[in-house]
């Protein structure tokens, strides 16, 4: 006859962590977390900061450019070469007339220097900060003075089909003698490239004062449209600073995050052809070859202490004064 026996004794002992074991392990498992986190945490603030540097390099660079373009290209009037010798047949007296966006208005370059509650198109300047000013003439793609030519000086202005001039629209006519500024009058359609310069109420724009044109131009003339270019730096709507261009008045925001603009003017007082002198405040605007652009561009962002700021200082020849 067999005996069952109770094996349950036989089991070997269990024991859970001790409250020290345990504790240790706490411990050890915070440290690990703590030198995750530190690593994660040290990860951000290197791609927050490049992030930061990328776009005050990538700022500074844009706005730097765009202004440097529009310096090189500035007070450009056609084959005639000199804004003293544009006659402007526009009405002056006209409520649409805006001297300071014309050519008529005086220097192809302009500027204030360290500005104080002023205003550009509704936009607030920057006080202690730089304008400048641009004016030029740009070519109408594709636009030519076509046959026939004018027979008197208040003719029409035969033009190529299909131009995207409209009327209303401020033209400058340039060739090598002489140029004229004024208002076309025509409507043009598809099978009529013509340019018209009379006077007369245009429901839209300036009014020309005199219909006659200061001497008759033929297939050398230039078509050409005459600008302004002011930037400077204003409040954009969020509070912070940007680079803004009042084109013929109008401002537009460009680059955001630029916070300073200098301008330094490089004149030659001697008539010798060479810069003399770096000024703020030169003596006369038509001696002025070439302009220095300094500008702050900032991060705009938190970054470790505060926000990045780099400095970029370019220097660029007025080509249609330095190339003649």
């Amino acid at each position: 006859m067999s005996v069952l026996k109770n094996k349950s004794h036989d089991l070997p002992s269990q024991t859970g962590f001790s409250i020290v074991e345990l504790m240790i392990s706490i411990s050890l498992g915070l440290l690990v977390l703590a030198a995750v986190l530190k690593i994660f945490t040290a990860s951000m603030e290197g791609v927050h900061l490049q992030s930061a540097f990328s776009r005050v390099q990538e700022n500074g660079r844009l706005a730097t450019e765009l202004i440097i373009r529009d310096i090189r290209g500035a007070d450009y009037w056609g084959c005639v070469g000199d804004i003293d010798e544009i006659t402007n047949n526009l009405n002056t007296t006209d409520s649409d007339y805006d001297a300071s966006v014309l050519p008529t208005a005086g220097d192809g370059i302009g500027g204030s220097n360290d500005v104080t509650s002023q205003t550009i198109s509704s936009i607030n300047v920057k006080d202690n900060t730089d304008t400048l000013i641009l004016r030029g003439a740009s070519s109408i793609s594709g636009v030519t003075v076509t046959t026939p030519y004018m027979p008197t000086t208040a003719a029409v202005l035969h033009i190529n089909t299909g131009s995207s001039i409209a009327k209303g629209d401020i033209i400058l006519i340039s060739d090598c003698q002489e140029a004229d500024l004024f208002s076309n009058t025509q409507q043009n359609t598809p099978t009529n490239g013509n340019i018209g310069h009379n006077t007369g109420n245009l429901a839209s724009g300036i009014n020309n004062i005199r219909n006659t044109l200061s001497h008759t131009y033929g297939g050398n003339a230039q078509i050409l449209k005459p600008y302004s270019k002011q930037y400077f730096i204003g409040v954009n709507s969020a509070g912070s600073d940007s680079l803004y261009r009042a084109d013929n008045g109008v401002a537009n925001e460009l680059v955001r995050g630029i916070n300073n603009l200098q301008i330094m003017y490089g004149e030659d007082t001697n008539a010798n052809g060479s810069i003399n002198i770096f000024t703020a405040t030169p003596t006369n605007m038509d001696q002025v070859l070439s302009i220095r652009v300094n500008l702050t561009s900032e991060s705009g962002e938190s970054t470790p202490g505060s926000p990045l700021e780099r400095t970029y200082q370019t220097t660029a020849n007025i080509r249609n004064r330095t190339l003649q």
